[in-house]
């Protein structure tokens, strides 16, 4: 039919033409219908010829063609309010708020501070789901998963990895959005399309930077976070606060940005309060004052309305500045002029709102709703995420990139092992194996576990809250799973639990028993291992102390209260036998134990025959190595067992920190 026919036409402009993508060779067979004021009572179905135009229409070796554009869509919001409890009194955020927002124009939502702005994008774009009254897309009742599938939200404050370039962390953000239906190639050429487009190119392989590394320019980073949100092609693009620490003349740029993109999305901002040049790129206004809506229209109609009130706007005064003043209360306890003026302002509003409709324009193409045959067809508009060990590869690839880069991260790890490995080797150097050397040894061996704690476990302690911000928010887009993330952190850093430790044991070892010393290859295999093992449990439980912190100021301080009595029971200050009941359990939690055992072990076990100091020989008798075990309360066994207990260890600490991650996110 025609209906048929306008339908297929539209089809292959929005969202469902990408279900052809995902299987181009093999059928699909496609259910549609359109909805709304103008939409067909039966349902349209698709027919092999419409189905193979549109495929024809996508060129998938066109950057700027492999995402079809977004439709148009029409966004109203009616009688929304939000209320919060907050020490048992309800405060209402935004009250009765009724709008409009159409495609090809710039939406400014602008307030004074509190008036609900960040808010009511949080309940349009559906991160808030707890307001009342009604969302419309293109005059259909819009649900709350199915229009955050439809929305991109860019925040406020910008969180990137300072050590990525402009293009790696655009592409990495490609391949988890996008993942699902393209390939790595693709998603490449996507990243390049969006550069392109947001005026990055110049600046793709620049650093993005942070407070301690010089990158790209406060705008530029805007425009950024603007092209991660824009990637997926979302038909409508919220907006917070893209001016807050610009200079007037970035501000405008960034600005002109959202404009250059409202003329193919619906774009809504949040903005403060606007230069006179940013708020002549306004296309419509909607402000608000203490959570109620005091003017929605066209931002030129703004200065009419004001002055209809008798609060008109002075000739050379900036329209923003001037709506600022009119709506801001200094002191509610004091200022009952500006009490008196904005709720003027409201009532106004409120009697004008009765007869207030918005109005959709019939060119705007009615929002589809529609199904697949086959479950593994199912299109974008509910999207098909990047698979686990997907988002785990791309993950770990993001996280060894941004390491190697870090110089906090690699290089002063790297020097504080070499640092402390000499020191312990010069102090040591070139021990005798006799009975006065045995004190030594034990020192030595104790101090290489100590070392390794404190090297190990306080740089996990304190990575995981420096992450968890960019962390939290690329979860709350739904980019991959919290399991993915830690997984991936987990085999990211699992080469250097093995280079450091190497780095750490050689200078020690013939430093303290020479090239050619007596213990040999084996024994030296054998503390490696065990310390391998050590260094894996001491990250494990940095993980676990962080992820259930979660405070870069506050783990670290638990993290030493912790390892204190973890220490104390360690084997070398306090005998075993002698530690009271009430706190025997912790010994079998503590990495010191079993790593300082492990080492008495190795080295002991191999010593055959320890004799007397030169000095003294009348005076003593010779001893073997088991017996040095058995004057420390050390049972004579095999290292192994210290080996698969810090495995274990390990493991329990990574699964706790998992746990206590896993809660956090869902309470979040």
């Amino acid at each position: 039919s025609d209906t048929a026919v306008s339908d297929a036409a539209f089809l292959s402009h929005s969202p469902l033409s990408m279900v052809a993508v995902t299987s181009p060779i093999s059928p699909v067979t496609l259910r549609w219908r359109a909805v709304g004021k103008d939409a067909p009572d039966p349902l349209a179905f698709g027919t092999a010829d419409e189905e193979e135009e549109i495929r024809k229409k996508l060129d998938l070796n066109d950057s700027s063609k492999l995402l079809p554009e977004a439709p148009q869509l029409t966004l109203e919001w009616h009688n929304l309010t939000l209320r919060i409890i907050a020490n048992d009194t309800e405060k209402v955020i935004i009250h009765d708020a009724n709008g409009v927002a159409h495609p090809g124009e710039l939406l400014a939502i602008m307030g004074p501070s509190g008036a609900g702005k960040s808010s009511l994008l949080d309940c349009l774009s559906g991160r808030n789901t707890s307001v009342e009254g009604s969302i419309l897309v293109n005059g259909v009742q819009a649900g709350t998963q199915k229009l955050r599938k439809l929305v991109a939200y860019a925040m406020q404050d910008e969180m990137f990895h300072s050590t990525l370039t402009v293009k790696e962390h655009l592409v990495f953000q490609a391949r988890l959005r996008l993942g699902g239906h393209f390939s790595k190639k693709q998603c490449q050429h996507r990243a390049n399309a969006v550069l392109h487009e947001l005026g990055l190119t110049g600046c793709k392989d620049t650093l993005i930077g942070g407070w301690m590394l010089r990158g790209i320019s406060g705008g530029e980073k805007k425009r950024l976070v603007f092209a991660s949100e824009i990637l997926t092609n979302p038909a409508v693009l919220f907006v917070d606060e893209p001016t807050s620490g610009l200079d007037s003349c970035m501000a405008r740029a960034v600005v002109q940005q959202l404009k250059q993109l409202a003329t193919k999305l619906t774009v809504v901002t949040a903005i403060h309060q606007p230069s006179s040049e940013v708020y002549a790129l306004f296309d419509r206004l909607y402000l608000l004052a203490e959570g109620a809506t005091v003017f929605e229209g066209s931002a030129r109609k703004a200065i009419t309305h004001f002055a209809t009130l008798g609060l008109p706007c002075p000739q050379f005064m900036n329209p923003a500045d001037h709506f600022m003043e009119q709506l801001v209360v200094l002191e509610r306890t004091t200022d009952n002029e500006g009490l008196a003026r904005v709720q003027r302002l409201k009532d106004s509003w409120k009697q004008q709102k009765t007869t207030w409709t918005p109005k959709i324009s019939g060119d705007f193409v009615d929002i589809v709703v529609y199904d697949v045959e086959r479950e593994e067809d199912v299109g974008y508009y509910y999207g098909k995420s990047l698979s686990l060990w997907g988002q785990v590869e791309v993950l770990a690839h993001r996280n060894a990139l941004r390491l190697a880069r870090d110089p906090m991260a690699l290089r002063l790890q790297v020097l504080q092992t070499l640092i402390f490995s000499f020191l312990l080797g010069l102090i040591y150097f070139q021990l005798d194996v006799d009975q006065r050397g045995i004190r030594n040894f034990s020192g030595a061996f104790f101090y290489i576990v100590t070392d390794q704690v404190y090297s190990a476990s306080m740089p996990a302690i304190i990575s995981v809250p420096v992450e968890l911000p960019i962390v939290y928010r690329e979860l709350d887009v739904g980019l991959y799973r919290i399991g993915a993330w830690f997984l991936a952190k987990n085999l990211c850093e699992l080469p250097s639990q093995i280079a450091l430790p190497i780095l750490n044991l050689i200078p020690i070892y013939f430093l303290i028993f020479g090239i050619f010393g007596n213990p040999g290859f084996l024994v030296f295999m054998q503390m490696l291992i065990l310390l391998v093992a050590m260094n894996s449990a001491c990250v494990a439980f940095g993980y676990a102390v962080s992820c259930i912190c979660r405070r870069v100021d506050i783990a670290p301080i638990v993290g030493n209260i912790i390892i204190m009595p973890l220490l104390l029971l360690g084997g070398m200050f306090v005998d075993p036998e002698r530690v009271p009941v009430m706190f025997r359990w912790l010994e079998l939690v503590t990495p010191f134990k079993y790593g300082y055992f492990g080492f008495m072990r190795v080295f002991w076990r191999n010593a055959a025959n320890v004799p007397c100091d030169l000095e003294n020989t009348a005076e003593c008798t010779p001893i073997s190595g088991h017996d040095v075990l058995e004057s420390y309360n050390i049972p004579d066994q095999s290292i192994w067992n210290d080996v698969w207990s810090l495995v274990a260890l390990s493991l329990f600490f990574r699964l706790l920190g998992f746990v206590a991650l896993h809660f956090s996110v869902r309470h979040k």
